[in-house]
């Protein structure tokens, strides 16, 4: 019996460690560490071992409460004109680990889209999201290119956004 002692405590240690994206949420979330720009809503993938999420908002929130400060006046008109676009700010999370940069998507119809990236070296992509406000069920998608800028393949992933609580004041960078 002592032999199964130490491989069973061993596998009780390591369950006790696996984390959802979920988990890795709230353990952001309890200490105020999102992104406090970007977290209006919070969305996780419907496929349970992806253990990453993202925050995103409307910049019109921001918009709006720096005209409401005067702080909007302040910015240059090149600033001025950026914010007076609609799009939303994203912030990912890979395992509670907030990525290096925020992106921005534009409004394209009843979607958003990024500007164009490099896949790698001469493939060109951008990401679509979409998402129905009333269900809060999104689409993001990575659309790979043609040269011409028409599409050559895409691939999706399907989640549920929920609204980031303001109990707890949220002032990660």
């Amino acid at each position: 019996m002592k032999r199964f002692a130490v491989p069973i405590m061993i596998l009780i240690a390591s369950s006790c460690f696996a984390q959802t994206a979920r988990d890795y949420y709230n353990e952001i979330y309890a200490v105020g560490g999102l992104d406090r720009i970007a977290a209006s809503y919070v969305c996780f993938n419907e496929d349970l071992a992806v253990k990453t999420f993202f925050v995103f908002t409307e910049n019109k929130y921001l918009r709006d409460y720096m005209i409401s400060n005067r702080t909007f006046e302040r910015l240059s008109k090149a600033q001025q004109a950026e914010l007076k676009k609609d799009l939303l700010i994203f912030r990912g999370y890979d395992k509670g680990v907030p990525l290096a940069t925020k992106d921005l998507l534009n409004a394209d119809g009843s979607s958003w889209v990024s500007d164009n990236g490099m896949l790698d070296k001469k493939t060109p992509m951008r990401v679509r999201f979409s998402i129905s406000w009333e269900t809060l069920r999104y689409k993001r998608s990575v659309e790979v290119l043609n040269s011409d800028q028409t599409i050559n393949s895409v691939v999706s992933a399907y989640g549920r956004c929920e609204r980031v609580s303001p109990t707890i004041r949220q002032t990660g960078q």
